[in-house]
């Protein structure tokens, strides 16, 4: 999707499209489940799945206003994918979450015996595939969830869907940015100058998904060569 091929002129993002754009929330997989299919907009020749740029900046107005019925201290946030981990940060320092200092340990929600137990009443997640236990878990006490969810997702136990790429690093610190900046702004914080580049994570790609992709170009390139 871009700029030209919607009419901008009726829309009222709640920043720039380029900026969703260029950031490529709106770039999803070449796997698409049924669940995330009302948030398709269309599927490039390459395969890959194309977000419908409203519906993402809509659910964002959604979950915003949902997060900010709660109190700061009863929501969690968590982001198993490291791409993730910055941007929740951020949020949180921002908005006054909780969050966890490392990766979610089986237990946070339902076993107050351990000592990584957190109390919550709203569970936010980055990637409902790698943080799966703690959607399990939120289900299994009754704490509603908020999920960044991609194309491949499935949304069970999942009660509010913010369809966006939940891959890449630019894409996931415009979400948790623009998510930060209107949960503030429904508090009355107009307010909100920190920029971007705060929310955008630093890490370095692991070395087994550095060789993980290069094993993946290289079956592309033979799969060429058999053409």
């Amino acid at each position: 999707m871009n700029n030209k091929e919607i009419d901008v002129s009726t829309e009222d993002f709640l920043i720039p499209l380029d900026d969703y754009l260029s950031n490529g929330v709106h770039v999803g997989l070449k796997y698409k489940t049924a669940d995330m299919r009302e948030f398709i907009y269309k599927i490039r020749p390459d395969k890959l799945c194309v977000f419908d740029v409203r519906k993402i900046d809509e659910r964002i107005r959604i979950a915003a206003d949902f997060i900010a019925r709660y109190d700061p201290e009863d929501v969690l946030v968590v982001s198993n994918r490291v791409y993730g981990r910055r941007p929740v940060k951020k949020f949180c320092e921002y908005t006054g979450c909780k969050t966890i200092k490392d990766r979610f340990v089986s237990g946070t929600l339902t076993n107050p015996e351990i000592d990584t137990y957190v109390e919550a009443k709203l569970l936010l997640v980055t990637d409902p595939s790698s943080d799966q236990q703690a959607i399990k878990e939120a289900a299994l006490t009754g704490i509603p969830v908020v999920a960044i969810c991609d194309t491949n997702t499935r949304s069970k136990n999942i009660d509010l869907i913010i369809p966006s790429n939940n891959k890449g690093k630019n894409s996931l610190a415009l979400v948790y940015w623009v998510l930060t900046k209107e949960i503030l702004k429904r508090r009355g914080i107009e307010k909100f100058e920190a920029p971007l580049e705060e929310f955008i994570s630093t890490a370095e790609p692991q070395p087994y998904l550095l060789k993980m992709q290069e094993q993946q170009r290289k079956q592309r390139r033979k799969r060429g060569k058999r053409r």
